[in-house]
């Protein structure tokens, strides 16, 4: 949060009571609304997935990166907090996966953006604005050879977080929507995963490593001929030797980037049909078949489509959503090489209706596959946008950008032609919100800082350097939230060189301060990027660069280059500039970065100061047992065993009691913990000055069966650690026996 930011009367809003009391309608009746199963309040207001002001439009999956994307329609221009100089409110989209097509479900966890009240939205001129949020996952991956095709989730709540490990949770102001999915093969293994099922002689045991990882086989291409022997009649010739055909024509220059160089479409055609090889021509094509190849009048959509845009603003990249149809028609199964989704971005940056600013060309590798479901398989594309330097302070009005979206299957969009017909695809246009900020023009180099711990730097607290709110990609949400272990800052510089024509790469330095810059210290950790790199519309895992610093502590700067995160996932948010280990480091540093031109020197340039707290201690965690004869001594069953407890931290999150084995018992005391999402977390203060809770507790041990038992207390603070996860735990435990009588 960068500073306070104005109350908006939610009585001036001119929205019904339920949305715009909605947290004090809750505070006063937890199951107000009705969806809070099991609640012994009664329901005032029945209201479940109203999706009136907003509303989940698509839920892709881009299998090469593990990255579900869920695209959210905002389609009214009141009701989301105040304007955007206020607050705003969160849209949280918490994900799971079902690999048993939905009898159980795993929560992979939660991303979110800010929504406002934008006017115009919901007009004929701004039907809606679309929005993004995106999640890492790791999903089970299996052999080419074995389908994996599986159920993901997204649960759309409007200022409510959507409790964990609740599939089944139905938000007032939201929705559910059920997608599927398609999961990338494995392309390494174990030994052990192959011998899982072979029993091996002590002899062959003793000299295989199990722990060997090995390659699988790079997919081949196949050829049209190839194809034509899969597909039989299944696939028409026209579908699987488009791509030979388009690359045929272009060798023989009658074709360029993708348009017809000659407007008489009979003589092209005529032309054509002698310049494609016979071996294509006898698969069934004929002359008046390439009609339809090499001037669509529209694309064709019966194989794929291109449903959604959405831009997500915190991590700056625009996604498509892509709905493939049949099983069938792309170029062979996950053992093969499949085919590409292409999609090209545009932007109508000066509103006149042209899209004459191309963004960049990006793409999903697709399979054939047996068993896809009637509604098809939704994958997704992402591209970082760069449309951030053109943000402005909230006082000047919101910044909306028309975009176009282009699919084109197995050839990508020309960058040049906005206007582009597809033979296989189609276009969809949208109007995006680029969130407010510090504006990004001009001529130098002054270098941003986006990132600082998978947190966006607007949700850091300039006065107290905590963080609040989702994180990019990594699926936690901060609460006021220090920092710990290695943290990631990711960023970029502003009008960078085009190194490709020979221009002298910019150098940046990542400097860490404990009294606001009155010392300071360089950072100067040695780390890998340019794992991934979007190479003519296709992303290529490329062999890393190793970042080091030089004599004066300065790292290269690489504009095009992604690198991974603590937790090796994606960033596509600008370059990851430094991983700072903190280590030991406690209580409040600034960090910023400083720049400066080989080419022209001496001047630099200094980004602004972002302030972080640190917090490495792990919270103090006690148990001990009181009652009879203490710790370790034997009680009768149905007795209540007491005892006190202690579970502090200066940033203290949350703690548990629970006995092992689990054999029955109930804690009579503390009183139980309201269930996640129910209520705020309360965090209490104690005499030893630490945030945190110690007392007593009670347990009744009737209906235990005889047997040794443990008491475990374990306790966690608030901490995001090493950009990827919350809380250090600490853990205590205490013995004891229960007999019979």
């Amino acid at each position: 949060m960068a500073a306070k930011k104005k109350v908006v009367d939610a009585k001036s809003t001119g929205i019904q009571k339920e949305r715009s009391q909605f947290g004090a309608l809750l505070a006063i009746n937890p199951n107000y609304f009705g969806n809070a199963p099991g609640s012994k309040l009664k329901a005032v207001s029945k209201i479940t997935q109203n999706t009136t002001y907003e509303e989940i439009g698509c839920v892709g999956f881009q299998p090469q990166f593990n990255r579900l994307e869920a695209v959210v329609y905002v389609n009214r221009p009141t009701g989301y907090g105040g304007d955007i100089c206020s607050n705003g409110t969160r849209e949280y989209v918490r994900f799971y996966l079902s690999y048993d097509d939905g009898s159980t479900w795993e929560d992979q966890g939660i991303s979110a953006f800010t929504a406002y009240n934008i006017p115009g939205v919901g007009s004929t001129k701004v039907r809606r604005l679309e929005y993004d949020v995106s999640l890492d996952v790791k999903p089970k991956r299996k052999f080419c050879f074995q389908d994996n095709l599986i159920l993901c989730r997204a649960i759309l709540s409007w200022n409510v977080l959507p409790p964990a490990n609740t599939p089944g949770y139905k938000p007032v102001w939201g929705e559910v929507h059920n997608t599927d999915i398609q999961i990338d093969p494995r392309k390494f293994f174990l030994v052990a995963d192959l011998l899982a099922d072979v029993a091996l002689n002590k002899e062959l045991s003793s000299v295989i490593d199990t722990g060997a990882e090995i390659a699988t086989k790079v997919p081949k291409k196949l050829s049209a001929l190839q194809l034509a022997k899969t597909y039989k009649k299944e696939v028409e010739p026209g579908r699987f030797a488009f791509k030979e055909i388009k690359q045929a024509l272009e060798s023989k220059g009658q074709l360029n980037g993708g348009d017809l160089q000659s407007s008489d479409q009979a003589l092209s055609i005529s032309a054509a049909s002698t310049l494609v090889p016979g071996s294509l021509l006898d698969l069934g094509i004929k002359f008046e078949d390439l009609q339809g190849i090499l001037f669509p009048t529209d694309g064709n959509t019966s194989f794929e489509e291109l449903e959604c845009i959405g831009y997500n603003p915190n991590l700056d990249t625009l996604v498509g959503t892509i709905r493939v149809k049949k099983s069938a028609g792309y170029s062979g199964g996950p053992c093969q090489g499949g085919s590409t989704e292409y999609v090209t971005f545009w932007a109508d940056l000066n509103n006149n209706g042209i899209f004459e600013t191309c963004l960049g060309t990006t793409s999903v590798e697709v399979h054939d596959y047996k068993n896809v479901p009637k509604r098809g398989l939704e994958y997704s594309v992402f591209l970082p946008a760069g449309l951030r330097k053109y943000r402005k302070p909230c006082n000047k009005g919101p910044v909306l950008i028309p975009i176009r979206a282009t699919l084109s299957w197995q050839v990508p969009p020309p960058c040049f032609n906005p206007n582009y017909i597809p033979t296989w695809g189609n276009r969809e246009q949208t109007i995006v919100h680029v969130k407010p900020g510090r504006e990004e023009q001009g001529t130098g180099h002054a270098p941003i800082i986006q990132t600082v711990g998978s947190m966006d730097t607007d949700d850091i607290s300039p006065i107290t350097g905590l963080a609040d709110g989702p994180a990019a990609l990594a699926g936690f949400v901060a609460d006021d939230s220090p920092f710990a272990g290695v943290v990631i800052l990711t960023g970029h510089i502003a009008n960078t060189p085009d190194l490709s024509s020979g221009a002298t790469a910019l150098k940046y330095r990542v400097e860490v301060s404990p009294d606001n810059f009155a010392t300071f210290e360089t950072v100067g950790n040695s780390f890998n990027l340019g794992r991934d790199q979007l190479l003519n519309g296709v992303w290529s895992n490329l062999p890393g660069v190793n970042q080091a610093v030089d004599g004066d502590g300065f790292y290269t700067y690489y504009e095009d280059l992604i690198g991974g995160s603590g937790n090796a996932q994606h960033f596509p948010v600008g370059n990851v500039l430094g991983r700072w280990d903190t280590g030991s480091r406690e209580g409040d540093w600034h960090i910023r970065i400083r720049v400066k031109d080989p080419a022209n020197p001496p001047t630099e340039w200094i980004s602004t100061a972002v302030k972080v707290r640190l917090d490495n201690s792990h919270p103090n965690a006690m148990i001990d047992i009181t009652s009879g004869g203490g710790a370790c001594a034997d009680f009768l069953i149905g007795d209540t065993i007491t005892g006190t407890y202690e579970a502090t931290d200066l940033h203290f999150g949350s703690f548990s009691l629970s006995v092992a084995p689990a054999l029955g018992g109930s804690f009579t005391n503390p009183a139980p913990t309201p269930p996640h999402g129910t209520m705020p977390l309360v965090r209490t203060r104690v005499s030893t000055g630490n945030g945190g809770e110690l007392g007593n507790w009670s347990l009744d041990t009737t209906g235990m069966p005889r047997c040794g038992y443990t008491i475990w207390i374990h306790a966690y603070d608030r901490a995001i650690i090493s950009s990827g996860s919350i809380g250090h735990h600490s853990s205590d435990v205490v013995g004891l026996c229960l007999r019979e009588s």
